[in-house]
């Protein structure tokens, strides 16, 4: 008769042991860092880089209908500063909504609106993407440092920096390219 084998003594080991750990155990560990990380990284993409806009008026016709839905580039502002002609997704101030426009006159510059025309330091800018004439009468105003005048490209529909004034800088999100997945530069 052959002695009987003694089964193996099981040991409860710890989460982070560098030794063998039971499969189930592994595979929890696994799942909680990968939804940890896949929130985080969420989190940092969203905020620093890259998030959705989506054009929920008429303001920017012919250029962009309303529905569409469009990748901003948040990370673009963080280098340099907005431009005049790029769209730019931007919160009014005291108001939580965003609204996609386009840049129209930048800091320090005097913006006047006279005869249906946007004016820019005295020079009548060329705007081939408006879509109706500029009114009311406007200006002229000189525009503080860091501040933007935003209009939508559908000027008579448009809710934009002639009724709520001109946004700071650090109201721009992010910057949008139409036709494009997303915006580099």
């Amino acid at each position: 008769m052959t002695p009987r084998r003694r089964a193996p003594e099981r040991r409860r080991r710890a989460l982070f042991d560098w030794r063998y750990v039971p499969v189930e155990s592994r595979r929890s560990y696994r799942m909680a860092c990968i939804l940890f990380w896949s929130i985080l990284m969420y989190g940092i993409i969203h905020r620093y880089a890259l998030s959705l806009a989506i054009v929920t008026d008429r303001s920017m016709l012919p250029t962009m209908a309303d529905g569409n839905h469009f990748l901003v580039n948040r990370y673009v502002y963080h280098f340099r500063r907005p431009a005049r002609g790029e769209i730019v997704v931007v919160r009014a101030p005291g108001d939580e909504t965003r609204y996609v426009k386009r840049v129209v006159a930048l800091g320090g510059e005097e913006l006047r609106i006279h005869a249906g025309r946007v004016y820019v330091n005295g020079r009548r800018l060329s705007e081939p993407y408006a879509l109706g004439w500029t009114f009311p009468e406007f200006g002229p105003v000189v525009l503080a440092p860091e501040r933007y005048f935003v209009m939508g490209d559908n000027r008579e529909e448009s809710f934009d920096s002639r009724q709520f004034g001109a946004v700071a800088r650090e109201a721009i999100e992010g910057k949008i390219e139409p036709g494009r997945l997303f915006a580099f530069d």
